[in-house]
């Protein structure tokens, strides 16, 4: 039985996982880490190499990776990391993004200070010696695939925002910038095999070149059809929707998603929050509590209504809809009778009303849930309730596996096409109801104290 090996280098624990033909999850390895602005690309691979030596390696057929985005590696022309990786909290290009705004067609991504061109320019600012010796920019899955196979190559969909409407690569946009073209690789399509492993075990397997976390784990929550959209539940939040034909809103990207079922061009329109997950530790690192889940416990037990207190969960800035690095986090509406629970739930339902605030305006005919804090049914509950419509939640707890296992199951022929293996591989274990309306005067308060806070820290 051939066997696929998925890696996902997700913000807070790079995973790698067995999967069978039928999605099984066959062994897990798993490292944690944090990301904060920067990080040690080398520290990945390390912990990559570990993983890997702990896994069964009989039967693999292929390996595919994915990995957070809004980040980026620099190599000299050796291959070395020049400085540590820009990881997606980093916000500090404003001033370059400013320079920017004026100054390009900022095609399908719009430049903020999260764009690859800011962060570029900020280097050179920052760290000229290191930018000296930049020669290659990665995703920091590529990082990891090319320690794999030696290659140096990006994906298709991570990297749109060097490619045309046309869907042609435009490396005018890095010259326009006054930065050279050739810093970024040859672009791939997610299921284009990349190169032959070199690690021993897996000498000669296939590896392929895989994209972004956000699109990985769509896919292995089986949103693949216009109209299907996915939430995803994890370190910070990431939401988006399929359609025929691009469909822009005010702070969501729009991005060419590769082909769906009838082999027709899929746009995608969402984007990353800065909310998630993280905001359940922070509230269990504050409140003394041991972890996530026992925030998630402890805001069961509050009662909910119209006198709850508010929470603003810009821990770590504000991305989309708003882009405001400098936003904070903020309790609000808070009084003597409130407890800790209170302040739990509002955590909880601070980031499902940033979720609110992704899929706003946006056409759905369904939403599927997934990640890791899709696992509680109280929180699942309560993002059913904010955003007032069902959520079909998957069975898997490992989408960017499954949907790593997708990708390469398709690509090696075990299935006649990424949809078929969607159809067969991905699956739902729970739906919950949620009332349309039900929370939208809630959510406009929402709404006007997030506004009026992020005014106060312009």
């Amino acid at each position: 039985m051939s066997l696929v090996l998925a890696v996902d280098l997700g913000g807070t624990s790079l995973r790698a996982g067995l999967l069978d033909p039928s999605g099984a999850l066959l062994a897990l390895r798993a490292r944690p880490h944090r990301t904060a602005e920067e990080a040690d690309a080398d520290s990945w691979w390390r912990d990559l190499r570990a993983l890997l030596a702990d896994l069964p390696k009989r039967d693999v057929a292929g390996v595919a990776l994915g990995g957070f985005t809004r980040s980026q590696v620099l190599l000299d022309a050796a291959g070395r990391p020049v400085r540590p990786a820009q990881c997606f909290p980093d916000g500090r290009a404003t001033a370059e993004a400013e320079e920017l705004a004026g100054l390009l067609n900022p095609g399908w991504t719009a430049i903020t200070p999260y764009h690859p061109l800011a962060r570029l320019l900020w280097v050179r600012r920052h760290d000229p010696a290191a930018f000296a010796r930049a020669r290659h920019l990665l995703q920091p899955k590529d990082y990891l695939a090319f320690c794999l196979t030696g290659r140096i190559a990006t994906d298709t969909v991570a990297n749109a925002w060097a490619r045309d409407r046309a869907g042609h690569p435009a490396p005018q946009v890095l010259a326009a910038a006054g930065l050279d073209p050739a810093l970024l690789p040859g672009m791939l399509p997610p299921e284009a095999p990349l190169g032959l492993c070199t690690l021993p075990g897996l000498e000669g397997v296939p590896v392929f070149c895989g994209s972004m976390d956000s699109w990985m784990a769509s896919l292995g929550a089986g949103a693949g059809r216009p109209g299907e959209a996915y939430l995803i539940s994890g370190t910070t939040d990431v939401a988006g929707v399929l359609a025929a034909v691009p469909e822009s809103r005010p702070g969501r990207v729009t991005l060419p998603w590769g082909t769906g079922p009838e082999g027709a061009e899929l746009y995608h329109t969402g984007g990353p929050s800065s909310a998630g997950a993280a905001c359940a530790d922070w509230a269990a690192e504050t409140l003394g509590l041991p972890d996530a889940a026992a925030v998630v416990a402890l805001a069961e037990t509050a009662r909910p209504g119209s006198a709850a207190p508010f929470f603003l969960p810009a821990l770590m800035g504000e991305r989309a809809p708003h882009w405001r690095p400098e936003a904070r986090g903020a309790f609000l509406g808070l009084d003597r009778a409130h407890g800790a629970a209170d302040l739990a739930r509002a955590v909880l339902e601070g980031v499902a009303m940033a979720d609110r605030a992704l899929l706003e305006g946006l056409e759905i005919a369904r939403l599927v849930l997934t990640g890791g804090g899709a696992r509680s049914d109280f929180w699942c509950r309560l993002r059913a309730e904010v955003l007032g419509r069902p959520l079909h939640r998957a069975a898997t707890p490992e989408p960017g596996l499954l949907g790593a296992a997708v990708l390469a199951f398709a690509a090696l022929g075990e299935f006649p096409s990424r949809a078929a293996a969607q159809a067969a591989l991905c699956r739902t274990d729970a739906t919950f109801p949620g009332s349309p309306g039900g929370a939208d005067a809630r959510y406009a308060l929402f709404k006007r104290a997030q506004a009026a806070c992020m005014g106060l820290m312009s």
